[in-house]
């Protein structure tokens, strides 16, 4: 009989664990760390007092563990990311991160309210998190975009400025989900809902991957690269304008050759 008790004794001691980490994901979420005691994360918990003590120890050892568990769902969502995409060119790669990303904020909004959190203050948290969880990412989702601006798939930028781009526009509509539903009257976390923003982020974020317009970048650091087909030949063959012998010349440059003409 003592293996059978000792296993519920542990199973007991995991869901009371996994209650204080919930609750504490949440307030920490919604009103930042100095303004949430341990009473009241055990109360949201439904557990005894004390128990914060018994399992963490102390508060900043469940505000980090808090911290672990929203992270360790990120880095295996970006570890599928990356070995889904293993043998993709560099724009499907990151489009393929981009798109883990909407999904995990999604899933997991409270991530980003807690970065909104933590990051209005330079203080031993955000030091902690940045070094131990964001510093990787970046690095991460530099290389890839290093990568596309290379192929000529996205404009050349400071990282920090794709960085920033990237988390805002992936995680604010998860994060402030009651705006947006008040605001448009749509769920943000509907499955489509989701799909169709990673769909637009991808669009922005990589202009230079979407048909004609691809590698459009590389272009103007190159003027000898092919440029790719003629609008007529992608309509067919057919001609969009009079044959007047200027199908490929721009509208504003036609008046000015025809006024010189009259002349």
């Amino acid at each position: 009989m003592q293996a059978p008790k000792r296993e519920w004794v542990q199973e007991r001691a995991q869901l009371t664990r996994g209650k204080l980490l919930k609750a504490a994901v949440r307030l920490f979420a919604e009103r930042g760390y100095d303004a949430i005691g341990t009473r009241e994360i055990e109360a949201a918990a439904g557990v005894n007092r004390g128990l914060i003590t018994y399992h963490f120890g102390s508060k900043e050892a469940l505000w980090k563990a808090a911290i672990e568990s929203l992270f360790d769902d990120h880095s295996e969502d970006l570890a599928l990311a990356e070995r889904g995409a293993e043998g993709l060119d560099p724009v499907d790669k990151l489009g393929n991160v981009i798109r883990r990303f909407v999904e995990y904020s999604a899933r997991r909004p409270e991530l980003n309210r807690i970065m909104v959190q933590e990051g209005k203050h330079d203080d031993w948290r955000l030091a902690w998190i940045v070094d131990r969880h964001v510093k990787p990412y970046y690095a991460t989702t530099k290389r890839l975009y290093d990568d596309v601006v290379a192929e000529g798939i996205a404009p050349p930028m400071d990282h920090v400025h794709f960085h920033y781009i990237l988390v805002g526009a992936a995680a604010l509509i998860f994060a402030m989900a009651p705006e947006c539903r008040r605001l448009s009257g749509r769920d943000p976390s509907d499955p489509a809902m989701v799909a169709s923003h990673a769909d637009a982020l991808v669009r922005l974020l990589l202009p230079g991957a979407h048909d004609e317009t691809r590698n459009v970048h590389a272009r103007s650091k190159d003027a000898n690269r092919p440029r790719g087909r003629r609008r007529a030949d992608r309509l067919g063959g057919r001609r969009t304008g009079p044959a007047d012998g200027h199908e490929d010349v721009p509208r504003g440059r036609r008046r000015r050759v025809a006024t010189r003409a009259r002349r």
